[in-house]
């Protein structure tokens, strides 16, 4: 559970107006030229945006803020969709350590652990429990925006950024990208009970699309958060986890499809504008030289270019 917490950790972002953003995009008039815009549009999309204002200031309300902007989110320009989807996530986030503690009850573990089924939304678990304080518990978290996950037999909250998807069509490049990625995270996580559960080729493609994403919008409000998530997949890519070692502890070869994986990966994309699959090429290279095997040489070189903090 350490690790698949730790990327949630690495996730979490400062409250309040989300800074590093470009200035507002026109709306465009019905019907109009491209860069035209009416006192109209302006006016409604303004009323729209601040309606919701009152809703993304108290985690209560996060179920009627959830409705109004899956309602209303096309109604407003593509800097305000954004600023709106940043202050939901920021909402999220700080409200979550206190859904954690009401999951973390003795009582609540006990009955989860009869009624959880993977990849279930929490109304499907909530159906499934006689419990009523588990289900309502269940129903309310539903609606606020969490879906449940387990690690090392304990069950928790987390963000259900699929639920943002929605939201990619009206927001800003950088954020519709950062949903990406944090949706793909949300569906499948990389990590459970400290080893990996995704394939050494999509270990790999998540660091590097969280570096295309850092390199593509460095001033992006969400540059430093994908920076943390590159990190631990950079920190993957290179060692693995205790229960999924990219080295066999035994022997030292290195894990098979890992081999396979990066080869692959190196083979299908340019290495120029990459600095991690740059790092992976000259890895590999010396541990073909190496027989695939762990050795002082490899662990220098990835006490040089891919350290563990």
């Amino acid at each position: 559970m350490k690790k698949h917490r730790l990327l949630y950790a690495a996730m979490v972002i400062a409250l309040g107006l989300p800074a590093g953003i470009a200035a507002p995009a026109p709306v465009h008039g019905a019907g109009l030229p491209a860069g035209t815009s009416t006192a109209a549009d302006n006016s409604h999309a303004t009323a729209v945006y601040k309606a919701a204002l009152p809703l993304l200031a108290d985690s209560a309300k996060l179920p009627q803020a959830i409705r109004y902007l899956n309602a209303n989110m096309y109604a407003v320009t593509s800097y305000q969709a954004t600023l709106l989807s940043l202050k939901l996530e920021n909402l999220h986030t700080a409200a979550l350590p206190a859904w954690e503690s009401r999951f973390a009850a003795k009582a609540v573990q006990r009955e989860l652990e009869s009624v959880y089924k993977a990849g279930s939304s929490m109304a499907e678990l909530a159906a499934g429990t006689k419990n009523a304080a588990v289900r309502a518990l269940l129903s309310s978290a539903g609606e606020h925006g969490y879906k449940l996950e387990t690690a090392e037999g304990t069950y928790f909250p987390v963000i259900d950024y699929a639920a943002y998807r929605k939201y990619k069509a009206y927001v800003m490049d950088d954020i519709r990208d950062y949903i990406t990625i944090m949706s793909t995270e949300s569906d499948l996580p990389a990590s459970r009970d400290n080893g990996l559960v995704i394939a050494w080729s999509e270990v790999a493609a998540r660091a590097l699309s969280s570096e295309q994403f850092v390199r593509s919008y460095p001033k992006s409000n969400r540059a430093g958060a994908v920076k943390a998530l590159y990190n631990a997949y950079e920190s993957n890519t290179f060692y693995g986890q205790n229960n999924s070692p990219l080295f066999h502890y035994v022997n030292g070869e290195m894990d098979l499809e890992a081999q396979k994986a990066y080869s692959g990966l190196l083979a299908k994309n340019g290495k120029e504008n990459s600095p991690f699959l740059q790092k992976l090429d000259g890895f590999m290279k010396l541990l073909k030289e190496n027989g695939y095997k762990l050795d002082d040489s490899i662990e220098a070189y990835r006490k040089e270019h891919a350290p563990l903090s």
